[in-house]
């Protein structure tokens, strides 16, 4: 807790003016989702428009829309279903938009609106518009631009920026990078036009300068303009930091802030534009510091896997950058800034980079597409606007959501809580701010359940860190919490609650497979460290069984995972899978697939695959056959209760992720009325 005048984080809370706008601190909460969906999918429009508004509130200096594509014709983009008037600054095109500026600045923040143009990638475009004719993977025919192109594009930024500064806008944010049409012509990988527009940096600067200039002209001299850029394609012959280095250079000081991201969308993982838990925070800063140290007169921001104000008080201090944008991390707590600035860091629930809010998509060549895998309607559930943008640790967000309309409280009402793992203690948080009063009970000696392996598993620290921030949540709550206490009939007469919530999680599956009582369970690993020997056989190759496979590989162990599937982590899919399938790779994990096991013995692990039967050797055989809920448990507390109203949460329902439990706690928390 910091002192009274006492400011923590000095350079992140250190003003700075551009062009007249007061930007009160270095943190900008970067877009999430499209403008244009306010237009189209009604259903999510007001829930869109209160994200940002929350991350106003919640003391971001500054708070960008989602972009939207620069018109209906060659840049058309998913979720478009008609044109947008930029011309008219009236009607119901000019209120959905400025809906943004007004909600924004009324909560304290400076505000953005961005926008951008795919170029050759542009989704829905049928003649999508590049630097050079060429055939896209899928088929598309890409038209090079010429000059009439090139000036109704340029045309069009006039028009959209204009738009924004009639709106109301403080600025702009030029999206120009993830692979769209600035970087595509920067980028020696997608142009290799041999006239004025390619060859040398001067000359693949030209068209992306041309667009500034527009978008100067549109929003006005007292206005921003920030460039989103990559700092690399990340593939074979792509664009370089050298490269983006030499354009920074071109467009130093025509643009006020040049934003270093990084990639390419369509391969949003493997190129960094959307890290992953086993990657570093913060992972585009030198890239950041580079541009920095090359230009002059526009201000450097980035972005990259910030969850917290430590590093982006680092990274600033030591002149790397100058703004340090946050992505996801707006997901999880729109009010970081503020919490920071209250010295109550430890409250802050950091993003842990799972891909809940957004899965991505399926870049492991392994993988399949969910609209495959799971069929269409399944896999629009997950896909869909409306079920995007939920975080897993913070229940209260999602394009989708909208907690305000549930109902209040009538009165305060006595809350029995079986079970203290993070499903039980979010609902403790929850019920609690809602006025119950509320008893957690936890048949252990801490809270946590489960989830409590993350304490010795080093790749899960972020999931540590908001494991043990929601437990301080419950334990400040006003809760009561009982350690070592089991919920029972007894316990239930005695308090007579007016609502119970069962969240007494699950157990792992142990199968009648011979020998399997010599194995070690996947989650014992963690307690048993110093019993496993060199070479570990895991038999079962879902989610639990590739992590805990990850752990004994990070601590020096040969690891073989055999999975009776013919791919690995099969219940998981997009980025999160494809992170987790090359971190294997990377460290050497055996994998074996299509293959059962048939018994567990001193020398191995037994299994058939293509109708033969062979030993895996190991000096340690470990299982991960999956969880099962306490179901005894949950029918005999339900019995216990009678007429008492109950809520099975969390794994006790059916076992799941972290967000599950998070979200089912919320939600039972929240019908108790």
């Amino acid at each position: 807790m910091k002192k009274p005048g006492e400011v923590k984080y000095p350079h992140l809370f250190s003003p700075m003016t551009i062009r007249g706008k007061v930007y009160k601190n270095r943190m900008k909460a970067a877009p999430t989702m499209f403008v244009h969906a306010n237009y189209f999918i009604p259903e999510i429009s007001e829930n869109l428009y209160r994200m940002t508004e929350r991350r106003a509130a919640g003391g971001f200096a500054c708070v960008s829309t989602g972009e939207m594509p620069l018109n209906f014709e060659e840049a058309r983009t998913i979720f478009q279903e008609r044109k947008i008037d930029f011309d008219r600054y009236e009607g119901e095109d000019f209120e959905i938009s400025k809906a943004y500026a007004d909600r924004i600045k009324a909560k304290g923040a400076l505000c953005y609106y961005e926008f951008s143009h795919e170029g050759s990638r542009a989704e829905e475009s049928k003649e999508p518009w590049g630097p050079q004719d060429w055939v896209r993977e899928d088929g598309v025919k890409v038209r090079g631009m010429d000059e009439a192109m090139m000036q109704k594009v340029c045309d069009d930024y006039y028009r959209i920026s204009r738009f924004a500064r009639e709106c109301g806008f403080d600025g702009v944010l030029l999206h120009g990078g993830h692979g769209f049409q600035l970087q595509q012509f920067v980028s020696p990988w997608t142009n290799q036009r041999t006239d004025e527009y390619g060859g040398s940096m001067e000359n693949r600067a030209r068209f992306p300068k041309r667009i500034i200039d527009a978008c100067r002209r549109g929003i006005g001299e007292d206005r921003i303009i920030e460039l989103r850029f990559s700092a690399e394609d990340g593939v074979p012959k792509g664009m370089t930091i050298d490269d983006t280095v030499e354009f920074c250079k071109e467009i130093d000081g025509l643009v006020d802030i040049i934003q270093v991201s990084n990639g390419l969308k369509w391969l949003g993982h493997q190129t960094k534009t959307f890290s992953s838990f086993l990657e570093p925070h913060g992972l585009n800063i030198e890239y950041a510091a580079k541009v920095k140290a090359a230009v002059t007169k526009s201000c450097v921001s980035t972005i990259g896997g910030y969850n917290g104000p430590e590093l982006a008080e680092q990274y600033i201090a030591e002149g790397k950058t100058d703004f340090v944008e946050f992505g996801r991390q707006c997901f999880a707590d729109p009010d970081m800034p503020n919490k920071t600035l209250e010295g109550k860091e430890d409250s802050i629930r950091r993003c842990v980079r799972c891909f809940h809010c957004y899965p991505g998509f399926c870049e492991h060549p392994t993988d399949i597409p969910l609209f495959e895998k799971l069929g269409p309607q399944e896999a629009l559930k997950i896909y869909s606007p409306a079920s995007m943008g939920r975080c897993a640790i913070n229940p209260k967000t999602g394009f989708g959501f909208y907690p305000e309309r549930l109902p209040e409280p009538s009165e305060s009402r006595k809350v029995l809580i079986a079970g203290g793992g993070i499903g039980g203690c979010q609902a403790a948080v929850t019920a609690a701010e809602r006025g119950h009063q509320v008893i957690l009970c936890e048949a252990a000696d801490r809270l946590g359940g489960t989830i409590n392996f993350t304490d010795r598993d080093e790749d899960k620290i972020d999931l540590r860190n908001a494991k043990d921030v929601i437990i301080r949540d419950a334990l400040n709550s006003g809760a009561e919490i009982r350690l070592n206490t089991r919920v029972d009939a007894a316990l239930i007469r005695a308090e007579k609650p007016d609502a119970v919530i069962i969240a007494v999680g699950a157990h792992p599956c142990v199968p009648q497979i011979p020998g399997i009582e010599n194995a070690v369970g996947a989650l014992d690993v963690y307690d048993k460290m110093d019993e496993i020997g060199k070479n570990v056989v895991i038999a079962g190759g879902g989610l639990v069984g590739c992590e805990v496979a990850l752990h004994l590989a990070g601590h020096g162990h040969c690891v073989t995972v055999v999975e009776m599937l013919p791919m690995m982590a099969n219940e998981t899919f997009g980025y999160y899978r494809d992170a987790l399938l090359r971190e294997m790779d990377r460290r050497g994990i055996t994998q074996i697939l299509g293959a059962k096991c048939l018994g567990f013995t001193v020398n191995g692990v037994q299994i058939e695959r293509d109708g033969k039967e062979e030993l895996i050797p190991a000096d340690t055989c470990c299982f991960s056959m999956g969880m099962r809920p306490n179901s005894d448990t949950v029918q005999s507390l339900k019995e216990a209760c009678g007429q008492i109203p109950t809520f099975v949460v969390g794994d006790a329902k059916c076992a799941g992720k972290v967000a599950d439990a998070v979200h089912g706690g919320y939600l039972a928390a929240m019908e108790i009325v």
